[in-house]
Protein backbone atom coordinates (compact mmCIF):
# COMPACT_ATOMS: atom_id res chain seq x y z
CA UNK A 1 0.00 0.00 0.00
CA UNK A 2 2.69 2.65 0.92
CA UNK A 3 4.12 1.36 -2.70
CA UNK A 4 1.06 2.34 -4.40
CA UNK A 5 0.63 5.57 -3.44
CA UNK A 6 3.94 6.97 -5.09
CA UNK A 7 2.86 5.23 -8.52
CA UNK A 8 -0.07 6.92 -8.26
CA UNK A 9 0.70 10.14 -7.94
CA UNK A 10 3.37 9.25 -10.95
CA UNK A 11 0.53 8.45 -13.54
CA UNK A 12 -1.59 11.39 -12.01
CA UNK A 13 1.49 13.62 -13.33
CA UNK A 14 2.17 11.84 -16.17
CA UNK A 15 -1.54 12.00 -17.21
CA UNK A 16 -1.79 15.93 -16.60
CA UNK A 17 1.27 16.53 -18.98
CA UNK A 18 0.11 14.77 -21.35
CA UNK A 19 -3.20 16.60 -21.23
CA UNK A 20 -1.40 19.80 -21.49
CA UNK A 21 0.66 18.84 -24.55
CA UNK A 22 -2.17 17.69 -26.48
CA UNK A 23 -4.86 20.45 -25.97
CA UNK A 24 -4.02 23.61 -27.30
CA UNK A 25 -7.33 25.49 -26.96
CA UNK A 26 -8.16 23.79 -23.21
CA UNK A 27 -8.32 24.90 -19.81
CA UNK A 28 -5.38 24.86 -17.52
CA UNK A 29 -4.98 21.35 -15.76
CA UNK A 30 -5.73 21.03 -12.38
CA UNK A 31 -2.47 21.23 -10.14
CA UNK A 32 -1.03 18.01 -8.61
CA UNK A 33 -1.27 17.37 -5.04
CA UNK A 34 1.22 19.06 -2.75
CA UNK A 35 4.73 16.18 -1.75
CA UNK A 36 5.08 15.81 1.82
CA UNK A 37 7.91 18.08 3.39
CA UNK A 38 10.98 17.16 3.98
CA UNK A 39 12.65 16.62 6.94
CA UNK A 40 14.84 19.73 7.74
CA UNK A 41 18.47 19.53 7.22
CA UNK A 42 21.05 20.50 10.28
CA UNK A 43 22.01 23.80 10.45
CA UNK A 44 25.99 24.57 8.63
CA UNK A 45 28.72 25.78 10.20
CA UNK A 46 29.28 29.10 11.65
CA UNK A 47 31.47 31.19 9.48
CA UNK A 48 34.00 33.76 10.98
CA UNK A 49 32.85 37.48 12.15
CA UNK A 50 34.50 39.44 9.78
CA UNK A 51 36.55 42.75 10.82
CA UNK A 52 34.24 45.69 11.55
CA UNK A 53 33.20 47.82 9.19
CA UNK A 54 35.11 51.76 8.37
CA UNK A 55 32.04 53.20 9.63
CA UNK A 56 31.66 52.31 13.07
CA UNK A 57 33.83 51.36 16.33
CA UNK A 58 32.97 49.46 19.46
CA UNK A 59 29.73 50.28 18.23
CA UNK A 60 30.30 54.03 18.50
CA UNK A 61 29.70 56.00 15.68
CA UNK A 62 32.82 57.85 14.23
CA UNK A 63 31.62 61.27 14.38
CA UNK A 64 31.44 60.57 17.96
CA UNK A 65 33.77 59.06 18.59
CA UNK A 66 35.71 62.57 16.35
CA UNK A 67 33.59 64.81 18.79
CA UNK A 68 34.98 62.46 22.27
CA UNK A 69 38.59 63.01 21.32
CA UNK A 70 38.24 66.66 20.81
CA UNK A 71 36.20 67.17 24.10
CA UNK A 72 39.36 65.96 25.59
CA UNK A 73 41.67 67.94 23.51
CA UNK A 74 39.53 70.72 24.36
CA UNK A 75 40.01 69.96 28.05
CA UNK A 76 43.72 69.47 27.84
CA UNK A 77 43.74 72.74 26.66
CA UNK A 78 41.78 74.46 29.09
CA UNK A 79 43.90 73.08 31.60
CA UNK A 80 47.18 74.44 30.20
CA UNK A 81 45.42 77.68 29.54
CA UNK A 82 45.13 78.02 33.04
CA UNK A 83 48.63 76.82 34.14
CA UNK A 84 49.49 80.36 31.58
CA UNK A 85 46.78 82.47 32.92
CA UNK A 86 48.73 81.59 36.33
CA UNK A 87 52.06 82.36 35.26
CA UNK A 88 50.93 85.25 34.13
CA UNK A 89 49.50 86.59 37.38
CA UNK A 90 52.47 85.54 39.04
CA UNK A 91 54.48 87.74 36.97
CA UNK A 92 52.30 90.83 37.01
CA UNK A 93 52.49 90.84 40.40
CA UNK A 94 55.93 90.42 40.10
CA UNK A 95 56.25 93.12 37.48
CA UNK A 96 54.33 95.34 40.26
CA UNK A 97 56.91 94.47 42.88
CA UNK A 98 59.76 95.49 40.21
CA UNK A 99 57.43 98.50 39.36
CA UNK A 100 57.58 100.05 43.18
CA UNK A 101 61.10 99.50 43.57
CA UNK A 102 61.97 101.33 40.48
CA UNK A 103 59.30 104.16 41.58
CA UNK A 104 61.03 104.07 45.32
CA UNK A 105 64.54 104.80 44.19
CA UNK A 106 63.11 107.20 41.22
CA UNK A 107 62.18 109.31 44.59
CA UNK A 108 65.40 108.85 46.14
CA UNK A 109 67.45 109.82 42.88
CA UNK A 110 65.04 113.17 42.63
CA UNK A 111 65.83 113.71 46.26
CA UNK A 112 69.12 113.26 45.70
CA UNK A 113 69.01 115.55 42.62
CA UNK A 114 67.10 118.40 44.05
CA UNK A 115 69.60 118.23 47.34
CA UNK A 116 72.71 118.74 44.85
CA UNK A 117 71.28 121.51 43.27
CA UNK A 118 70.34 123.17 46.47
CA UNK A 119 73.68 122.51 47.53
CA UNK A 120 75.01 123.52 44.09
CA UNK A 121 72.61 126.69 44.64
CA UNK A 122 73.77 127.48 48.37
CA UNK A 123 77.53 127.57 47.34
CA UNK A 124 77.30 131.04 46.27
CA UNK A 125 75.70 133.02 49.47
CA UNK A 126 77.59 136.35 49.31
CA UNK A 127 75.74 139.17 50.98
CA UNK A 128 72.99 136.48 51.82
CA UNK A 129 70.58 137.81 54.66
CA UNK A 130 70.46 134.62 56.82
CA UNK A 131 69.74 136.16 60.01
CA UNK A 132 67.87 133.61 62.51
CA UNK A 133 67.76 130.97 59.67
CA UNK A 134 67.63 127.42 60.97
CA UNK A 135 70.97 125.73 58.91
CA UNK A 136 71.27 122.89 61.70
CA UNK A 137 73.40 120.09 59.93
CA UNK A 138 73.59 122.20 56.57
CA UNK A 139 76.17 120.83 54.51
CA UNK A 140 77.82 124.33 53.05
CA UNK A 141 81.08 123.25 52.60
CA UNK A 142 83.22 125.31 50.47
CA UNK A 143 80.08 127.60 50.14
CA UNK A 144 81.08 131.44 49.65
CA UNK A 145 79.29 133.27 52.49
CA UNK A 146 81.17 136.45 52.15
CA UNK A 147 79.76 139.55 54.13
CA UNK A 148 76.43 137.14 54.73
CA UNK A 149 74.21 137.90 57.22
CA UNK A 150 73.82 134.93 59.69
CA UNK A 151 73.25 136.62 63.42
CA UNK A 152 71.17 134.82 65.40
CA UNK A 153 71.36 131.45 62.84
CA UNK A 154 71.29 128.51 64.12
CA UNK A 155 74.79 126.05 62.49
CA UNK A 156 74.51 123.60 65.11
CA UNK A 157 76.47 120.27 63.33
CA UNK A 158 76.68 122.07 60.28
CA UNK A 159 79.66 121.78 57.82
CA UNK A 160 81.12 124.91 56.89
CA UNK A 161 84.68 124.02 56.07
CA UNK A 162 86.66 125.62 53.81
CA UNK A 163 83.65 128.07 54.02
CA UNK A 164 84.13 131.39 52.96
CA UNK A 165 83.09 133.64 55.85
CA UNK A 166 84.96 136.26 55.14
CA UNK A 167 83.31 139.93 57.04
CA UNK A 168 80.27 137.35 57.63
CA UNK A 169 78.53 138.65 60.85
CA UNK A 170 77.90 135.54 63.24
CA UNK A 171 76.98 138.14 66.00
CA UNK A 172 74.95 135.75 68.76
CA UNK A 173 75.12 133.05 66.05
CA UNK A 174 75.18 128.98 67.59
CA UNK A 175 78.29 126.92 66.37
CA UNK A 176 78.41 124.49 68.82
CA UNK A 177 79.39 121.31 67.21
CA UNK A 178 79.91 122.67 63.70
CA UNK A 179 82.95 122.14 61.32
CA UNK A 180 84.64 125.14 60.67
CA UNK A 181 87.74 123.57 59.47
CA UNK A 182 90.05 125.75 57.05
CA UNK A 183 86.88 128.20 57.61
CA UNK A 184 87.61 131.87 56.66
CA UNK A 185 86.66 134.02 59.24
CA UNK A 186 88.90 136.56 58.78
CA UNK A 187 87.00 139.96 59.93
CA UNK A 188 84.44 138.14 60.68
CA UNK A 189 81.57 139.34 63.31
CA UNK A 190 81.52 136.51 66.80
CA UNK A 191 80.48 138.35 69.30
CA UNK A 192 78.87 136.36 71.66
CA UNK A 193 78.65 133.20 69.36
CA UNK A 194 78.99 129.94 70.97
CA UNK A 195 81.76 127.57 69.70
CA UNK A 196 80.75 124.90 72.21
CA UNK A 197 82.45 121.50 70.44
CA UNK A 198 83.49 123.60 67.39
CA UNK A 199 86.41 122.20 65.07
CA UNK A 200 88.14 125.86 64.43
CA UNK A 201 91.51 123.80 63.14
CA UNK A 202 93.56 125.78 60.55
CA UNK A 203 90.49 128.21 60.21
CA UNK A 204 91.37 131.43 59.55
CA UNK A 205 90.27 134.09 62.53
CA UNK A 206 92.54 137.47 61.95
CA UNK A 207 91.22 140.97 62.62
CA UNK A 208 87.73 138.51 63.38
CA UNK A 209 85.80 139.98 66.80
CA UNK A 210 85.97 137.13 69.38
CA UNK A 211 84.44 139.67 71.96
CA UNK A 212 82.58 137.62 74.41
CA UNK A 213 82.61 133.99 72.25
CA UNK A 214 81.55 131.37 74.40
CA UNK A 215 84.57 128.72 74.53
CA UNK A 216 83.99 125.16 75.77
CA UNK A 217 85.53 122.03 74.33
CA UNK A 218 86.66 123.87 71.20
CA UNK A 219 89.73 122.94 69.29
CA UNK A 220 91.45 125.94 68.36
CA UNK A 221 93.19 126.46 64.77
CA UNK A 222 96.54 125.28 66.16
CA UNK A 223 94.91 122.00 67.10
CA UNK A 224 94.86 122.75 70.83
CA UNK A 225 91.98 122.54 72.78
CA UNK A 226 90.60 125.54 74.36
CA UNK A 227 89.88 123.81 77.70
CA UNK A 228 93.44 123.47 77.96
CA UNK A 229 94.17 127.50 76.94
CA UNK A 230 92.57 129.01 79.86
CA UNK A 231 89.12 128.30 78.22
CA UNK A 232 89.57 130.43 74.98
CA UNK A 233 91.28 130.48 71.81
CA UNK A 234 92.41 133.70 71.26
CA UNK A 235 96.33 133.04 71.97
CA UNK A 236 95.99 130.12 69.66
CA UNK A 237 95.06 131.38 65.82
Amino acid sequence: MSQLKPMIIVLLMLTSALAGCTGTDGAEGIPGPQGETGEQGPPGIQGETGPAGADGQDGMDVNESRIAQLEAELASKDATIAILLGNISDMEEELEAVDNVIEMYYTMFVQIQNDINWQNQTRDLTMAYLNGADLTMAYLNGANLYYAHLRDADLRYADLSDANLNYANLENAHLRDADLRYADLSDANLNYANLENADLRYADLRDADLTNVIWYNTICPDGTNSNDNGDTCENNL
